[in-house]
C-alpha cells in the first residue's frame, strides 16, 4: 500500500490518540473503584383510613328499603340515624413499639361567606379518645356509631331563632387517628383525620367532606454500594487498543507515494483545460522549416490557433531517455511551437543503458 506523506502522517496521530484513550479508559475501569448508590430502607410503613356509613330511614312513602347507602342524594325528613362504620389500618414493614390514640368527634358547625367560614361551632364527643399499646407490626381499629340528627337540628333551630342568623348548619364527623412507631432505626408518626360532612336542615342534600386518608412514611438511609468490574468490557478495550496498533504500525511501514511529477502535474492541468483544442501526433516533425517561432505559453498557442482557424498539435515522448511534450501551429510555412521538457530520473537512465 502506498500513502502520501502528509495523509500518513495524520493517519498516524489519530492511530496513536485513540490507542492512548482506549487504555486510559481501560485502566480506569479496572483501577478506579466505581460505586452506584441505592436506598437502604430501615423501617416504611403505609396506612389507611375511612369513614363508610349507611342512613336509615323512617318509614315514608318515597323509599322501599330501610336504608340508603353512600354517595347518594337523601331527603332530611326521613332520616331516622346514620350508621358510621369506621375503620383504620396501619401496617409496617417491621415489629416496633406502636402507641396509637384515636377518638371520633362531631362538630356542629355554623358557616357564613362565600367560603363557608366557620361563624360558630360546638363539639361533640361520638367516641372518647382510647389508647393502644402493642409491639407488633399491624394496628388494625374497626368502631360503630350510630347518629341520630334530630337534637343536632333543635339545636340549629334554638340557635337561628335566638340569633336571627340564617347560616348553613352541617355536622362534622372527624375520625382523629395518630399513630407513633418506635422502632429500633427511629421513631416515625402518623396522623390522619378523615371526615364527614353532614348538611342539617336542608331538605335534600348529599354528604361531602374527605372520609378516607392514606399515609405513608420511611426511614431509610443512601448506601454506596462497588460495581463489580467488567472485564469483559476491559478486554474489548485493550483488543481495540491492540487492533488499532497494529493498524499504525502497517501504515508507518507502508511506502510512500512520491510527490507529483512537475512534468504529469502540467500536462494534465492542460489537458483538463485544453482537451477539445488539441490533436495528438503519432511521432514528431522536422524542424527544417522556413519559419519557426517559439512560444512560451500554452495560452498564447490556443491564441494563435484561434487567429489563424487551425487546431493545436501536439506529440509526446515519456521515457527513460526523454521526456518531452511538443505543440504545434501550423500556419502555410510558419509554425508556432512550443515544448515543455521533463526532468530525467537518473536511476531509470542507468536502467535503460544497462539494458542496452
Amino acid at each position: 500500500m502506498k500513502i502520501s506523506a502528509a495523509k500518513k502522517r495524520i493517519l498516524i496521530i489519530t492511530g496513536i490518540i485513540l490507542i492512548l484513550a482506549l487504555c486510559a479508559y481501560a485502566l480506569s475501569e479496572l483501577l478506579i473503584p466505581r460505586y452506584k448508590e441505592e436506598e437502604k430502607v430501615h423501617y416504611a410503613y403505609t396506612s389507611n383510613g375511612y369513614i363508610d356509613y349507611k342512613v336509615h330511614l323512617r318509614p315514608n312513602i318515597m323509599y322501599d328499603g330501610e336504608f340508603l347507602g353512600k354517595d347518594r342524594y337523601y331527603v332530611f325528613k326521613y332520616i331516622d340515624y346514620v350508621d358510621l362504620k369506621l375503620k383504620y389500618d396501619f401496617a409496617s414493614t417491621e415489629v416496633a413499639d406502636l402507641n396509637t390514640k384515636y377518638r371520633v368527634t362531631a362538630y356542629l358547625q355554623g358557616l357564613h361567606g362565600d367560603e363557608n367560614e366557620v361563624l360558630w361551632s360546638k363539639e361533640y364527643s361520638l367516641i372518647p379518645e382510647s389508647t393502644i399499646k402493642r409491639q407488633d407490626s399491624k394496628v388494625s381499629i374497626e368502631l360503630s356509631k350510630q347518629v341520630y340528627l334530630d337534637s343536632y337540628f333543635q339545636l340549629k333551630e334554638s340557635i337561628y331563632l335566638d340569633s336571627e342568623v340564617n347560616a348553613p348548619v352541617v355536622l362534622n364527623v372527624v375520625f382523629s387517628v395518630n399513630t407513633s412507631a418506635a422502632s429500633k432505626n427511629g421513631t416515625l408518626e402518623d396522623s390522619m383525620s378523615p371526615n364527614l360532612v353532614i348538611p342539617i336542615g336542608s331538605s335534600v342534600f348529599k354528604m361531602e367532606g374527605e372520609p378516607e386518608a392514606k399515609g405513608e412514611n420511611r426511614i431509610a438511609e443512601n448506601i454506596k454500594t462497588p460495581i463489580p468490574i467488567n472485564y469483559v468490557k476491559i478486554f474489548i478495550l485493550f483488543g481495540a487498543a491492540f487492533i488499532l496498533l497494529v493498524i499504525v504500525i502497517y501504515i508507518a511501514f507502508a511506502k510512500k507515494v512520491p510527490p507529483p511529477d512537475p512534468f504529469d502535474k502540467t500536462i494534465a492541468s492542460i489537458f483538463k483545460e485544453y482537451s477539445e483544442r488539441l490533436a495528438g501526433m503519432s511521432h514528431t516533425i522536422s524542424y527544417q522549416f522556413s519559419d519557426v517561432i517559439s512560444i512560451n505559453s500554452i495560452e498564447d498557442m490556443i491564441k494563435i490557433a484561434d487567429e489563424v482557424g487551425q487546431p493545436v498539435f501536439y506529440y509526446k515522448v515519456d521515457t527513460a531517455m526523454e521526456r518531452k511534450i511538443e505543440f504545434f501551429v501550423f500556419d502555410s510555412g510558419r509554425v508556432y511551437y512550443m515544448a515543455i521538457f521533463g526532468e530525467i530520473n537518473p536511476e531509470a537512465t542507468e536502467l535503460s543503458q544497462q539494458q542496452r
